[in-house]
């Protein structure tokens, strides 16, 4: 057997294992995705006014540490086999995820860019958990890499059309690259690091399908913070550039001096008075 060949086993899956992964791991990644876009979305509405303050900013670092002691709660749960506690931690986290991105929301006008990005997760998901439920038994199976590729390119397709529309993109040759990249990015992990997760029954608790959605789901917030950095150093970028007073950048008029949502607010009351 050659090195390509053994390679490409190692993301053949036997019927047991598609099964586990199309029927219990993707529906639950699926499922925590659409609680960080409901999180963010509520998150994002009801904060909308908060002002900075030393009190807010203790609140707001002790809120990140209790994600991270979920995440170690739900894996340790999971090396256990608790279920229905992993299950609990897990839907706490991922709301609780949508609001790790108050500050970007309350304090500049990216509030669209941040639903976008919340959403290319969910839509990266729904296109992994589809090509599973279209192809069952053929998912990852060998002689069947032509359906993948198709299903794929016409899930991305479907996904950029209805971002395109829901979020009004105007700046095709910046966001749509942009978008394609982290729907691939999400949905290549899964796919890839997911079958490889789930062929591998080497480590202490590889046996149990929780622990393995664990790892996928690791992954992929590791991803997502490689993403959350290099967004924060483009939006240093921007400040020192407005800082620098360079008038031939145009940022679309970012406001720095307050909450975005507020301003709509106060000028929507205004307009009504």
């Amino acid at each position: 057997m050659s090195i390509h060949e053994k390679k490409k086993k190692n993301y053949i899956l036997d019927d047991a294992q598609r099964a586990i992964f199309v029927r219990k791991i993707l529906p639950t990644l699926l499922m925590g995705s659409l609680l960080w876009l409901l999180g963010e979305l509520l998150s994002s509405w009801y904060f909308s006014d908060i002002e900075l303050s030393p009190f807010y900013l203790v609140i707001y670092i002790t809120f990140l540490a209790i994600e991270v002691f979920l995440y170690f709660g739900f894996l340790i749960a999971s090396k256990r086999e608790k279920t229905l506690l992993v299950f609990l931690l897990y839907g706490i986290f991922s709301y609780g995820a949508g609001f790790i991105t108050l500050p970007v929301v309350v304090y500049t006008e990216f509030l669209p860019q941040v639903h976008m990005f919340v959403s290319l997760s969910v839509g990266a998901t729904v296109i992994v958990f589809l090509m599973g439920l279209a192809l069952r038994n053929k998912y990852f199976a060998k002689g069947y890499l032509w359906a993948h590729i198709f299903l794929y390119l016409l899930g991305i397709l479907i996904v950029e059309i209805i971002f395109i529309y829901i979020f009004n993109i105007h700046n095709f040759l910046l966001t749509v690259p942009i978008s394609i990249a982290y729907i691939c990015v999400v949905a290549l992990i899964i796919m890839f690091y997911g079958a490889k997760v789930m062929k591998k029954d080497q480590r202490k608790y590889d046996h149990i399908w929780l622990y393995k959605f664990v790892r996928i789901q690791g992954i992929l917030i590791l991803a997502l913070i490689i993403a959350v950095v290099i967004v924060i150093i483009v939006l240093i970028i921007i400040v020192i550039a407005i800082i620098c007073g360079d008038s031939s950048v145009d940022f679309g008029n970012v406001s720095w001096s307050g909450s975005g949502i507020s301003k709509k607010k106060k000028d929507m009351n205004l307009q009504i008075t």
